[in-house]
Protein backbone atom coordinates (compact mmCIF):
# COMPACT_ATOMS: atom_id res chain seq x y z
CA UNK A 1 0.00 0.00 0.00
CA UNK A 2 1.34 3.45 -0.92
CA UNK A 3 0.89 6.15 1.71
CA UNK A 4 1.31 9.77 0.56
CA UNK A 5 1.54 12.83 2.77
CA UNK A 6 2.26 16.44 1.85
CA UNK A 7 4.27 18.37 4.45
CA UNK A 8 3.90 22.18 4.17
CA UNK A 9 6.23 24.78 5.71
CA UNK A 10 6.07 28.53 6.29
CA UNK A 11 9.77 29.09 5.54
CA UNK A 12 12.90 27.36 4.25
CA UNK A 13 14.37 27.35 7.78
CA UNK A 14 11.31 25.56 9.18
CA UNK A 15 11.54 23.01 6.36
CA UNK A 16 15.27 22.34 6.80
CA UNK A 17 14.82 21.91 10.56
CA UNK A 18 11.97 19.44 9.98
CA UNK A 19 13.97 17.52 7.38
CA UNK A 20 17.01 17.34 9.70
CA UNK A 21 14.84 15.91 12.46
CA UNK A 22 12.94 13.33 10.39
CA UNK A 23 15.37 12.20 7.66
CA UNK A 24 16.64 8.66 8.25
CA UNK A 25 20.09 9.38 6.85
CA UNK A 26 22.11 11.93 4.89
CA UNK A 27 20.94 10.60 1.52
CA UNK A 28 17.27 11.02 2.47
CA UNK A 29 18.06 14.51 3.81
CA UNK A 30 19.50 15.47 0.41
CA UNK A 31 16.51 14.03 -1.47
CA UNK A 32 14.05 15.97 0.71
CA UNK A 33 16.11 19.17 0.41
CA UNK A 34 16.27 18.92 -3.38
CA UNK A 35 12.53 18.25 -3.57
CA UNK A 36 11.91 21.28 -1.33
CA UNK A 37 14.04 23.48 -3.61
CA UNK A 38 12.36 22.18 -6.76
CA UNK A 39 8.85 22.71 -5.34
CA UNK A 40 9.69 26.23 -4.21
CA UNK A 41 11.16 27.20 -7.59
CA UNK A 42 8.13 25.94 -9.54
CA UNK A 43 5.26 26.72 -7.13
CA UNK A 44 6.57 29.45 -4.83
CA UNK A 45 5.66 27.42 -1.75
CA UNK A 46 7.72 25.31 0.62
CA UNK A 47 6.55 21.69 0.73
CA UNK A 48 7.66 18.11 0.23
CA UNK A 49 5.65 15.06 -0.74
CA UNK A 50 6.41 12.05 1.41
CA UNK A 51 5.69 8.66 -0.08
CA UNK A 52 6.00 5.44 1.85
CA UNK A 53 5.30 1.93 0.65
CA UNK A 54 3.79 -0.09 3.46
CA UNK A 55 4.23 -3.76 2.64
CA UNK A 56 3.50 -6.99 4.42
CA UNK A 57 4.87 -10.39 3.52
CA UNK A 58 2.77 -13.52 3.96
CA UNK A 59 4.33 -16.97 3.94
CA UNK A 60 2.03 -19.71 2.69
CA UNK A 61 3.46 -23.12 3.50
CA UNK A 62 1.85 -25.76 1.30
CA UNK A 63 3.61 -28.70 3.04
CA UNK A 64 1.48 -28.73 6.22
Amino acid sequence: MLVTMKQNFESRLEAINWIAEYADDEAQFEVFREQLNFNHIYTGTFFIDLKKVDCEVVWLDQTS
